[in-house]
């Protein structure tokens, strides 16, 4: 070529690389679908869209700008309503992503019919994208309720086939469902998958689709468990396309895809909980949990390598650090909570610290939380939240820096500035655990399945890993705690027993772009219960209002409480559609409250 090139670059385009060269040979088809798990891994998993905008609308994060009440500024103020607006700067983002996924794998679709290549193989990887598209359609109906519909590439610029109106959101969830049924038919087994991609690219295989699509099942449960107070109102959700005419329905589908993932699934625990998170040896990017897994960032081409950046304080462990980091924490309140569950330790300063946790036996509690103190810039020891003599605000002393604590799981020795080599699992072993346990609660109550397990007997398997731990000299460990669960402790109380599983799965899973999506799920009396009100009364305790620069003060307001009103927690159980949509699509219009039409129906906050 360096010889020979006279008169290439006079060569029309499409005949040095048209779309037949993305199919003519196995290799082509493979880095095609690598370069839509890419473009997936784009969609704000590792970057601000989720880790600072949507983790921090739970309610169990929180924004660590320190400016965000003395220079009140939306993206955060929209947060404390549960929800992202319609002008939210991080919002649109997100949305544009998912649907440039969606096009690639519908114009794959397409293309893919004209491909030399043995069709057995053909059939591998068109399940695999089946198993994409469904899954950037699941994270868009569960973030934006409504969304455009399409199932084709455009093969033009017209407006009629750039976009389309909103469609019903259990249309979009009966899609999402054909899509993982297409995909655990024909995707490759998890061993074919190894040979192709050595389970560190992102790639799936078809337990993937089984396993996912059981937290399809189990959202719409939990969607129809609570139709009075979630985000539609007077609309009857159609689900029965995909077998589905009421809440157990949904969970018994959820149940035996968890189920089956677990006895014939070829994934597996890690002995050791710390484990999934030590990024040090090789097999650290191998774990036979993973299910889906966000890749490192050599090998997403830059995209998603913030995670470290968002969750780590400046110059940790002495790294030169980007002065953005620490912008995703988790709040006050979720690690009290924590702590007060399993085994926690007060205090013992009188007048700072005696009337809070300090730390808890629960060993998950170190490998994913930053607190108490840190080792810093050249050497030096920073305090962080909950330090005995950090915890009333003076004036001198940084928020930023000490206080809240600090997300910790995705911290690797070469992390450095804004770019880390920690993966995200987006979905793992122990969730589909906690999805058959939450399936056989709202089934079956305290009592058995038909697999002869009740709940607390599938979560007694994930707290029983997390007792384990290594010790400095990485022996293996184990704690009191979390102690196994007895079903006569809930009393006969299913609520209770519902409750407390969605506590482990946050802290099984925390900052795994899980908290959003499990609280808002739930419908908006059980925010209020969960999470407004309880909040609500530790934001007034002295620890978090005295002071110089009282924490509650500067990231709140001073008089500031989450909404208490169920009818105006429901306005946020969906973001408002990206204003830039309204923009350019002219099937949408803002002026109309119409859900498939307009921008929103009038219960829920748009701005």
């Amino acid at each position: 070529m360096l010889t020979g090139c006279s008169g290439f670059l006079d060569e029309k385009l499409g005949t040095s690389y048209d779309k037949s060269s993305m199919i003519s040979t196995p290799d082509a088809l493979e880095s095609a679908v690598l370069g839509i798990h890419h473009q997936m891994a784009a969609s704000g998993f590792k970057d601000n869209p989720f880790c600072e905008f949507l983790a921090t609308g739970s309610g169990l994060a929180i924004w660590g700008n320190t400016g965000a009440i003395d220079n009140p500024q939306q993206r955060w103020t929209s947060l404390l309503k549960f929800t992202r607006f319609a002008n939210h700067p991080e919002g649109y983002g997100s949305f544009r992503n998912f649907y440039r996924t969606i096009y690639l794998c519908n114009h794959f679709l397409d293309i893919v019919k004209d491909s030399p290549v043995d069709a057995a193989y053909i059939e591998k990887i068109v399940g695999e994208v089946y198993f994409v598209r469904a899954m950037a359609y699941f994270y868009l109906v569960r973030i934006w309720g409504d969304v455009s519909l399409h199932l084709e590439a455009p093969v033009g610029i017209s407006s009629e086939e750039l976009y389309k109106p909103r469609e019903n959101f259990w249309t979009v969830y009966c899609q999402i469902v054909e899509d993982l049924n297409v995909a655990e038919r024909t995707m490759r087994t998890f061993d074919e998958m190894i040979a192709v991609s050595g389970n560190s690219s992102g790639r799936v295989c078809n337990y993937a689709a089984t396993a996912c699509r059981s937290l399809v099942y189990l959202t719409i449960g939990t969607l129809l468990e609570h139709p009075d107070d979630n985000f539609w109102v007077n609309r009857t959700p159609d689900f029965s396309k995909i077998g589905i005419n009421g809440p157990d329905d949904a969970f018994r589908l959820a149940l035996a895809d968890a189920q089956n993932v677990i006895e014939n699934g070829p994934f597996e625990l890690e002995e050791i909980y710390g484990d999934l998170f030590r990024w040090t040896e090789p097999d650290d990017w191998r774990s036979k949990e993973r299910i889906w897994a966000m890749p490192r960032s050599p090998e997403s081409n830059g995209a998603g390598s913030g995670l470290s950046m968002w969750a780590l304080p400046n110059y940790y462990e002495g790294r030169e650090n980007s002065g953005n980091c620490g912008r995703c924490r988790p709040c006050r309140w979720f690690f009290q909570k924590w702590c007060e569950t399993y085994g926690g330790i007060k205090g013992t300063d009188v007048g700072y610290n005696d009337n809070i946790y300090v730390d808890c036996l629960d060993p998950r509690l170190k490998v994913n939380i930053i607190y108490n103190d840190y080792n810093g810039k050249e050497g030096t020891v920073a305090q962080c939240y909950p330090s005995k003599w950090r915890v009333k605000m003076t004036a001198d002393y940084s928020l930023k820096t000490g206080g809240i604590p600090f997300y910790k799981k995705y911290y690797d020795p070469t992390f450095n500035n804004s770019v880390g080599n920690a993966d995200l699992y987006v979905m793992r072993l122990a969730e589909v655990y906690m999805i058959a346990a939450e399936a056989t609660a709202w089934l079956h109550g305290l009592s058995a399945n038909q697999h002869g397990k009740t709940a607390v007997d599938y979560v007694n398997v994930i707290l029983a890993r997390a007792r384990k731990y290594r010790d400095d000299a990485g022996n293996i460990r184990e704690s009191s705690e979390p102690a196994d669960w007895k079903t006569e402790d809930f009393k006969g109380d299913v609520t209770a027993l519902l409750d407390a599983i969605f506590w482990e799965r946050c802290f099984e899973m925390p900052f795994e772009h899980h908290e959003y999506f499990d609280t808002h799920r739930m419908g908006a009396n059980w925010i209020v219960r969960m999470i407004a009100k309880p909040k609500n009364e530790f934001l007034k305790l002295p620890e978090q209002t005295e002071g110089s620069s009282p924490y509650t003060g500067k990231f709140f307001g001073e008089n500031f409480q989450y909404d208490e009103d169920w009818q105006l927690v429901r306005k946020g159980l969906i973001n408002a559609y990206p204003f830039d949509e309204l923009t350019y699509n002219p099937f949408l219009d803002i002026n109309r409250h119409d859900p498939l039409t307009g921008q929103n129906p009038v219960e829920v906050f748009w701005q």
